[in-house]
């Protein structure tokens, strides 16, 4: 991180997170209170430290060490993790310091260079949902609640739920306020769809249809998933099994997909890639506005949203 990337607060100064602040932040990082809702148990050693910082420090990634100006000593970090498929923030601050909005100043500094200098479109939080004052703080600099999923640390005997925060960056330029959204029980469904060829059908459902790839399993691949979705843990996922001879024929499948208000665009774009459409856009008696293609496996794919 060069120079220019460091920014003054009215308290704090955020500068180049490096591997010799190990030092100063082993006391957090060792501290129970302070990492009950890390993704790592309580560090033993400087070294477990120095290793963590090094794991941190991916390409793209963009991380700060929080100083009290004019007492050097970091006393936290902040940044954007780097390597994900969407843009994530993480932050730790000493329980020594919490309770004073330091954290919230230097998250607010962080997305302002996010946002500004990186060009960030949106970033995204991912919150233990028992970590009542994490969530508090996302929401006091303008995140959303955007789903939920369920997850278990390697260190722990017991899965949690994880709330998913969002900020795009026109909600930031706005500032709006947002309530939060009320957790639900159900996390979601997806379809697992039985497929000749499981690598064919990744690359046209997203050189094609504009999906990402979600996970894959073996090489070549016999199993995976697709997603489109601006967040994690949202949107649209389908599964697809590799079955050389199809056990489920296309014509027994249908996948609703629910989309935006741009839903003739979206129909103009899938056209231009070379899709098969079945259906033409067109508002249905039930109030949807819809249109169907048939994927590369002959699979009924409707597109619709509220007319």
């Amino acid at each position: 991180m060069s120079d220019e990337r460091l920014l003054q607060t009215r308290r704090l100064s955020l500068r180049a997170l490096l591997e010799s602040d190990a030092d100063a932040l082993f006391p957090a990082l060792a501290d129970p209170e302070t990492m009950r809702f890390m993704d790592d148990p309580p560090h033993t050693s400087v070294d477990l430290t120095r290793e963590y910082l090094q794991r941190m420090m991916l390409p793209g990634s963009c991380w700060w060490a929080i100083e009290r100006t004019g007492e050097p000593g970091a006393i936290g970090f902040v940044g954007f993790l780097g390597a994900t498929r969407v843009p994530g923030m993480g932050y730790l601050l000493h329980r020594r310091f919490w309770r004073q909005r330091y954290a919230t100043e230097a998250v607010e500094a962080a997305l302002e260079y996010g946002f500004t200098s990186l060009g960030l479109d949106r970033v995204e939080l991912w919150i233990n949902d028992a970590n009542v004052a994490s969530q508090r703080l996302a929401e006091s600099t303008g995140f959303s609640r955007r789903s939920q999923f369920r997850m278990r640390y390697p260190h722990d005997d017991h899965a949690h739920d994880k709330v998913v925060y969002g900020l795009y960056r026109s909600e930031w330029e706005a500032r709006p306020g947002r309530p939060p959204v009320r957790p639900r029980a159900c996390y979601g469904i997806q379809p697992v769809v039985p497929v000749q060829n499981v690598a064919a059908t990744v690359d046209y459902y997203c050189g094609t249809l504009g999906f990402e790839v979600d996970f894959l399993v073996g090489d070549p691949p016999a199993y995976g998933a697709v997603v489109w979705s601006d967040w994690s843990a949202a949107g649209s996922v389908i599964q697809l099994r590799e079955a050389p001879e199809l056990e489920v024929g296309p014509k027994d499948v249908e996948l609703f997909v629910f989309v935006g208000p741009e839903i003739d665009a979206l129909h103009r774009r899938f056209l231009r890639a070379g899709a098969t459409v079945a259906e033409a856009p067109d508002t249905r008696p039930w109030g949807m506005r819809e249109f169907s293609i048939r994927d590369c496996n002959g699979y009924l794919l409707r597109f619709g949203t509220p007319a």
